[in-house]
């Protein structure tokens, strides 16, 4: 079912939504005793929807965070790009999960809004990371810190101010209330929104889902010359080939950039090495 809806054209997200809600429905069926084990657990999504994910350039992520600072998810945005975490990551991060000590965030969960069979609406659930690698400790540098810090202090804040909302989540609503993508997209899109009204309808800003801020975090990561190795450690990626596949473009063109280092800057002596190898 994962795999048509793949061929059907839905996107990443949607194809891990039915896994979730099928992952659910078998769960059931291992407590009733009708199967022995839960045979979604081990599915694995087609990674070429999410490959064809956007990535920022620099120049635009200077634009959309010029324009996202001192909004209310400005901590989430830039948390997000300078740690690769990935959206449901986000929302579940609690307070006690950062490190600013030794400086890292242990990542250990994800929380999802999902309707499951036991439940009469939608619901909040907090569940194991994507994969056994998606279990990881992610180094926070010094930007990601003042935003980190930034957002301990407004979290004070907006639960002092809606104290009947209590929970122990780092990023929240103005309202107090957890995170979900519904909610994540409308705050990039409003961003979005204030960049466009400025500028002719033939350059607008193109809009992009929260996902985007896990590419882009990658994208730093290569141009960057960080090791392939230690940015699927950063990712959580279960593999290497996966890192691979979804950064092949980034690190052709980051090699690309760096052989031509090696060519002399001085135009003259090109030539005159030209007419020493005729």
């Amino acid at each position: 079912m994962v795999d048509q809806a793949s061929d059907n054209g839905y996107g990443y997200e949607r194809q891990n939504k039915i896994k979730v809600i099928l992952r659910d429905m078998m769960q059931r069926a291992v407590e009733d005793n009708l199967v022995i084990n839960n045979p979604v657990t081990g599915i694995k999504l087609r990674s070429d929807k999410e490959i064809k994910a956007k990535s920022l350039t620099l120049e635009e992520q200077n634009v959309f965070f010029e324009y996202c600072r001192n909004t209310f998810y400005d901590n989430l945005f830039n948390v997000a790009v300078n740690t690769g975490l990935r959206p449901g990551e986000l929302f579940a991060l609690l307070i006690s999960d950062i490190d600013l000590e030794d400086g890292f965030i242990d990542v250990n969960k994800t929380l999802v809004y999902q309707k499951y069979l036991m439940d009469e609406r939608k619901e909040f659930h907090v569940e194991p990371p994507k994969t056994k690698q998606s279990y990881r400790k992610v180094p926070i540098n010094s930007i990601c810190r003042i935003y980190l810090e930034k957002q301990m202090l407004l979290k004070t804040v907006v639960s002092q101010k809606r104290p009947k909302q209590q929970n122990e989540y780092l990023f929240v609503t103005k309202f107090n209330t957890p995170l979900n993508s519904v909610i994540y997209s409308d705050a990039i899109k409003a961003v979005i929104r204030q960049i466009n009204l400025t500028r002719p309808f033939d350059d607008q800003f193109e809009v992009f889902s929260g996902h985007t801020f896990r590419h882009t975090f990658a994208t730093r990561c290569f141009e960057n010359g960080v090791g392939t190795k230690v940015v699927q450690n950063y990712l959580g990626h279960a593999s290497l080939k996966m890192t691979m596949d979804l950064y092949t473009h980034v690190t052709k063109e980051k090699s690309s950039m760096d052989i031509e280092k090696i060519v002399p800057q001085n135009k003259n002596k090109v030539v005159d090495i030209r007419r020493r190898m005729v």
